[in-house]
């Protein structure tokens, strides 16, 4: 246990100023009655690093503030572009852009994404939403991802409003990762937070 307490605290606290970061994935991760809310960052070699964790009761905007404010603290430069990619919540968006203002280029979490809108679905529709979703994100186009999945909330508005809605919502932030035209190994990484829920599902 001691020997665990004392790595977990040399990696809460080394210094990050050496680590050449392009992307910060940030997620919440429940574990019984906690939610851990996670940092995870990509190199410029593509090498992932846990940057940070912090306990917290809801994934609320004060306290990834205070997960990014450490993070910041240890060395995180905050004054150059950086992606950080995050799921559908408010409460990350909104302390992203409270800390990194303008510097924050947010990709919207494409998986997030689909389960929100196929879950406002009748189940015999799902996958074939679900699939329409992929094959636009597919194209690696993002004019043309973005009218293919314009085009898929005006069929549904009329008959499934609510799945229409939650389609449009952040829709641009969906695309970020692909109009910085960043090659596709690269982009299947970065456009969700799935590498930080395989992280933690080894853990458990």
């Amino acid at each position: 246990v001691y020997g665990t307490e004392r790595k977990l605290a040399e990696l809460m606290s080394r210094d990050l100023r050496q680590i050449p970061l392009v992307a910060l994935l940030i997620d919440g991760v429940h574990f019984a009655e906690h939610v851990v809310l996670a940092a995870v960052g990509v190199d410029d070699r593509g090498i992932k690093h846990v940057l940070g964790l912090r306990e917290a009761w809801i994934e609320n905007a004060a306290a990834v503030r205070a997960l990014l404010g450490e993070l910041v603290e240890r060395g995180l430069d905050s004054g150059h572009s950086l992606l950080v990619v995050i799921d559908g919540a408010k409460a990350l968006h909104k302390a992203v852009v409270e800390v990194f203002g303008s510097q924050a280029l947010i990709q919207r979490c494409r998986e997030q994404k689909k389960r929100n809108v196929t879950e406002a679905l009748p189940e015999r529709l799902r996958a074939t939403v679900r699939s329409a979703m992929s094959q636009a994100y597919a194209t690696r186009d993002p004019r043309r991802a973005r009218r293919l999945l314009d085009n898929l909330a005006r069929r549904l508005e009329h008959q499934h409003p609510g799945a229409a809605a939650s389609l449009r919502e952040g829709l641009e932030e969906t695309l970020t990762v692909m109009r910085l035209g960043v090659p596709e190994p690269l982009e299947r990484v970065l456009s969700s937070t799935n590498l930080i829920e395989n992280l933690f599902s080894r853990v458990r």
